[in-house]
């Protein structure tokens, strides 16, 4: 019986046992100088298995080598091997290994990414509707347990005053980002914003009914929230003139599960939001998201604070009749 390595290629070859065992008869023969006939292949293989091949299934085993040419016709009724084309054709195997190997060391090396991306895309995606204060209320049940938070804003809510965040019916998640990043300091909250101020003065006046007060309000919250950047590094704003993308919330952990959509009126004012759970889903936004984020300005430094002065500049051009 020929040893183990040589049966492996016979698999490599993708021959059956037999037809590996009629090659090898067939050799044994080319090397001891016999004639490769029929009825010698068949005797040689008697000898090396203990038992021959049936006459007829000889015959066709031995045309299915001549088809894959590793075996030529010499003569009226004798053959010998063609090791040009073995050689060949385990060298086509040999690249095929070298794929795979590589392919396993791929898989291998983010062996959990390639599950998570299985598990995720067999979770269809469930939807849920919200009102105004639902809507604010589900967000701050969204991080009382995430590590951080993605959104976009005209102007960032967490700078709102308590009275004004009252008045608006955010308090609820307006507490929660400030115990949770402020106080506890254990959430990052990212902000990318086009530092609208008719957004703030707007609710200001809504809640107070003075423009007056609206436009002092508003210098209040410009300036806590420069206070609040430079005091809380876990605190992420960044300006860009315009948002291209969706208004999105996006809390996370390790990655994000699920994300939520704002809606708005006529005037472009908030009326509730849709949370949408899919894990596949809420990486794509957040990828969306974090195009814009990378590149849009930081406020921090000589830059955040110049950027902060033109935007009360701003509010006293468009506003200053409330001044006085």
């Amino acid at each position: 019986m020929e040893n183990p390595q040589l049966q492996r290629v016979g698999k490599w070859l993708d021959l059956t046992d037999q037809q590996f065992g009629i090659l090898l008869s067939l050799y044994k023969l080319e090397t001891i100088g016999e004639k490769t006939t029929p009825k010698n292949i068949e005797h040689e293989y008697l000898k090396t298995y203990g038992r021959a091949p049936q006459r007829s299934n000889l015959f066709g085993q031995i045309r299915q080598l001549l088809s894959r040419n590793m075996i030529t016709k010499e003569g009226q009724g004798s053959y010998s091997v063609n090791f040009g084309v073995i050689y060949a054709l385990l060298q086509d195997r040999k690249d095929a290994f070298i794929e795979e190997l590589n392919e396993f060391n791929r898989v291998s090396e983010q062996i959990k990414e390639y599950f998570r991306k299985a598990a995720i895309q067999t979770t269809k995606p469930k939807v849920e509707y919200f009102n105004y204060d639902e809507f604010y209320n589900a967000l701050a049940e969204s991080i009382k347990t995430k590590e951080r938070f993605y959104t976009t804003t005209k102007f960032p809510s967490i700078a709102y005053t308590y009275s004004l965040s009252a008045g608006i019916g955010t308090i609820n998640y307006t507490n929660t980002v400030w115990e949770r990043c402020f106080e506890r300091r254990e959430l990052q909250a990212c902000y990318l914003t086009t530092l609208d101020v008719d957004f703030p003065f707007n609710h200001a006046f809504r809640v107070y009914g003075d423009p007056k007060r609206a436009y002092r309000e508003c210098i209040i919250v410009i300036d806590q929230l420069w206070n609040q950047i430079q005091t809380h590094p876990n605190l992420d704003v960044r300006f860009l003139k315009e948002l291209h993308g969706m208004d999105v919330f996006i809390p996370e952990t390790h990655e994000p599960k699920e994300f939520f959509l704002f809606t708005r009126d006529e005037h472009r004012n908030i009326i509730g939001g849709i949370k949408v759970m899919s894990p596949e889903t809420a990486i794509s936004a957040k990828q969306m998201f974090m195009r814009d984020f990378e590149y849009a300005e930081r406020l921090t430094g000589q830059k955040g604070e110049e950027i902060m002065e033109n935007l009360k500049k701003e509010l006293e051009e468009r506003y200053s009749i409330c001044k006085v």
